[in-house]
This record gives C-alpha cells, structure tokens and sequence, in this order.
C-alpha cells in the first residue's frame, strides 16, 4: 500500500471514528479558498507503531487534533498553524502543530492532555500569505 493510500485510510477512519465517538456532522470549515478538515480522537486510537513513527504518546489522558487543509484538489502548499484549546477551567494550552508529510498528503497533528469528558474550546489559526484566518470549535474528550 503506498503511503498516500495509507493516510487516506488513516486520516477516514481518524475521522469516521471522531464522528461515530462524538456524533457530529462533517468536521470542516471552508478558509480563504482552503477546505480544513479537523477531528479530535484520543491517542490510544493510533496503532503504537503509527503513534511511535510519528513521536506521540498514546495514554488515557492524551488527544489529537488532525488538520487537513486542502486547496484546489493540488497539494497545497505548507501553511503554518497555531492553536490553543481551553478547559473548563479557562487554562488555555497551546497547540504545537506538527506537520506531517506522506507521499503528496500533508496534514497537521498536535497532542493535548484532557480530563474525561470535559468539554473543550478550540481555536486553530491558519497562517496565510494573505494573514491569519481562525476557526473554533468546541467538543468533549472521553477517555473510555
């Protein structure tokens, strides 16, 4: 299977688990001509020798947020993302995004710890040549 096979099939079923586990619509947003999809799934849903390659540490209490931004069905050129996600306790933790290239698949990856099933704001940025455009979303985290 070539690697653009494989993230395809990684990045569908990081995404169909993300929307079976929080029954959500389509996770995407549409930013100055770039289609964004994002899914937050916990760590331990990565196969150990997936999270290893890729340096996460799979564990109850740690997340993923995948990004994807995909612009004229090309291969979009790196962007740079930058995000926090906030606790109920208003603590904002900032979001180190890694970017992750696999055959003509680019794609974006930050871990985060959570407590279970407590809710969570996110606000990603998207740094474009013509500035920053930034979406947020809110979702729970189960640790299960």
């Amino acid at each position: 299977m070539t690697n653009v096979l494989r993230f395809r099939w990684v990045f569908v079923a990081l995404l169909a688990i993300g929307l079976c586990q929080y029954a959500t619509a389509e996770q995407k947003v549409e930013l100055a001509g770039y289609e964004v999809h994002y899914s937050v799934v916990r760590s331990t849903f990565l196969q150990p020798e997936v999270a290893a390659r890729h340096e996460i540490v799979r564990a109850k209490n740690r997340a993923i947020i995948t990004i994807s931004a995909l612009h004229d069905d090309t291969k979009p050129p790196p962007v740079r993302i930058t995000g926090t996600v906030t606790n109920l306790l208003s603590q904002q933790i900032p979001l180190e995004f890694k970017l992750i290239e696999e055959g003509s698949a680019r794609y974006y990856l930050a871990t985060f710890r959570f407590t279970d099933e407590e809710p969570l704001r996110f606000k990603v940025q998207l740094h474009l040549a013509d500035g920053p455009h930034e979406f947020s979303f809110k979702q729970p985290v189960y640790a299960q």
